[in-house]
């Protein structure tokens, strides 16, 4: 029974200490008095053990096994092992299953084995007391609430991305030796009036529901712009209000060194993110004996300015942008800096509300709270823990663990960016070195499941899901952000043309307008006419 509470202390003997004094007598190593002191075990329990294992031929492990009572679990200690090592690979292909789908498999899978069992058949479930045993048998299994991931994360976080992203940034360390001062990373974060996610407050047990004051239901949004070195340096962070003109009060008591652009949607853009770079460039100081590396995302602002491009190559900055869909593994602001800026601010705007009661946060008040949650986020630590755990600086290809690269292997087609990453290897300026990752860059394919336990393995039960189909509608490939060095002569190249064509095409909707014009003019003015020969 999963909540049967124990009246004695009968077998409390370890099962590991049993079979190494069970080895120790059958080898002749011992008698039985002295590995029963060894390894701390009864004397007499031993002798029977023994026995019995002589007698049935059983290795030390099956012999030591504990048999207390007549009651038995359903499926073998090695059966259990596997059917908990199946949950696990579940759960790390983001297909982890709740409580009542393990009483399912468990049911599923006593029945497909013919093992004996007293399960519900009607319900066609484990019991909850069985779940309760199997969860205490296991501590590793808990009950967790998982984060969301997007299938496009998924499946862009791939040993092929990554090993693509790693080749371009060994060869400029190869080349250009920078130092964790001149290592930068740059991230925009949406800063609301209204905290996402309110911290935990104390509360009466047993309330149904715990409320909070905010200043509205939904906030305004005002981006930030921020960037760090990998020694640590932050540079000032940029605003952008949602605002067309300008309005000095909005940056009352803002971070030290840092500015405001406006524009009415509050979003970074190509334009606004130009005047942070004018700013990034002064802080930085590269130089023809001192380039700098400035890694960013693959956004439209950041990856299609050709403006942009021209002024980093004139500058000696080099600029590298991260595979599709990754940064939540590879952005050292994400990984380490994000999450605590979002919480020290929803704690700085909870602190507002409280000692102004009546009152509510607007964009006016974003800059002071920003201020305190910014210098409260902003250490040396927390930056250079982003960069080593992404393995930018220190420079390590390996950092990330392959149960992080099993969601990507639900699919059976081929990586969607794997020519994209091809591509964005090939430059003349930067020597392209070959992988010396040890993890393959190819995913695996994966064999029949085998089992050596069960007849019918829980992996054909329950097998991992399997995409035959793309259900992403794929978006233009012009659009699509790819892991390259932006200030080469290929992806340079690659700018102009889509800036020709889109100057060609705002040309060509400017003269069909015009001409849709000159053409209701003309009808308009043949009207009149009409009206006055009628009128004569």
């Amino acid at each position: 029974m999963g909540r049967y509470q124990r009246k004695t202390d009968r077998q409390s003997w370890s099962q590991e200490s049993m079979a190494g004094s069970i080895q120790e007598v059958l080898e002749g190593n011992m008698g039985y008095r002295r590995a029963s002191k060894a390894y701390s075990v009864p004397q007499t329990t031993l002798e029977r053990k023994v026995k019995e294992a002589r007698q049935k031929k059983l290795s030390s492990e099956a012999a030591a096994v504990k048999m207390l009572g007549r009651y038995k679990t359903v499926f073998s200690e090695a059966q259990e092992k596997e059917f908990v090592q199946h949950l696990i690979h579940l759960e790390e292909r983001l297909f982890g299953i709740t409580l009542s789908d393990l009483r399912t498999l468990a049911f599923e899978l006593a029945e497909k084995n013919n093992i004996p069992h007293v399960f519900n058949t009607e319900k066609r479930m484990a019991g909850k007391d069985w779940l309760y045993g199997f969860l205490k048998r296991h501590p590793r299994l808990v009950l967790r609430y998982p984060e969301k991931t997007s299938i496009a994360r998924a499946k862009g976080f791939n040993r092929v991305a990554i090993n693509a992203f790693f080749d371009l940034l060994d060869s400029l360390y190869s080349k250009y030796k920078f130092s964790p001062n001149d290592i930068y990373n740059a991230d925009e974060t949406g800063i609301l009036t209204v905290a996402n996610k309110p911290s935990k407050v104390l509360a009466l047990r047993g309330k149904k529901q715990v409320g909070t004051l905010t200043s509205a239901e939904w906030g305004v949004l005002v981006t930030a712009e921020t960037c760090v070195n990998a020694a640590g340096n932050f540079l000032p962070p940029m605003f952008v209000f949602p605002r067309k003109k300008e309005n000095p009060l909005l940056m009352d008591d803002a971070p030290p060194g840092s500015f405001a652009v406006y524009h009415e949607s509050g979003w970074i853009n190509k334009e606004t993110f130009l005047v942070w770079f004018k700013k990034c460039l002064e802080h930085s100081n590269p130089g023809p004996k001192k380039p700098v590396l400035l890694i960013i995302d693959g956004h439209n602002s950041h990856t299609k300015s050709l403006e942009l491009v021209n002024l980093a190559r004139e500058n000696n900055v080099v600029l590298l942008c991260f595979p599709p869909h990754t940064t939540h593994r590879l952005r050292p602001l994400d990984v380490s800096f994000m999450a605590p800026l979002s919480t020290f601010y929803e704690q700085e705007t909870r602190k507002w509300l409280i000692n102004h009661p009546g009152r509510c946060v607007t964009i006016y008040q974003v800059g002071k709270l920003f201020k305190a949650a910014f210098s409260r986020a902003a250490t040396v630590q927390t930056a250079v823990k982003g960069f080593g755990k992404t393995g930018i600086y220190p420079f390590n290809r390996d950092v990330f663990p392959e149960y992080l690269l099993a969601p990507s292997e639900t699919t059976e087609k081929p990586l969607d960016n794997t020519s994209e990453l091809k591509q964005a290897s090939y430059n003349g300026d930067v020597e392209h070195q070959p992988s010396t990752s040890s993890s393959e860059t190819m995913p695996t394919i994966e064999t029949q499941p085998f089992s050596s336990t069960f007849n019918i393995s829980p992996a054909v039960v329950m097998p991992f899901p399997r995409e035959t189909e793309s259900i992403i509608k794929r978006v233009n490939d012009k659009r699509r952000g790819k892991t390259a060095i932006l200030i080469l002569s290929p992806y340079k190249a690659e700018l102009v043309t889509i800036e020709r064509e889109r100057s060609g095409k705002k040309n060509k909707q400017k003269r069909a307008l015009f001409k849709n014009i000159t053409i209701l003019l003309l009808l308009k003015i043949k009207k009149q006419r009409k009206r006055k020969w009628k009128n004569q």
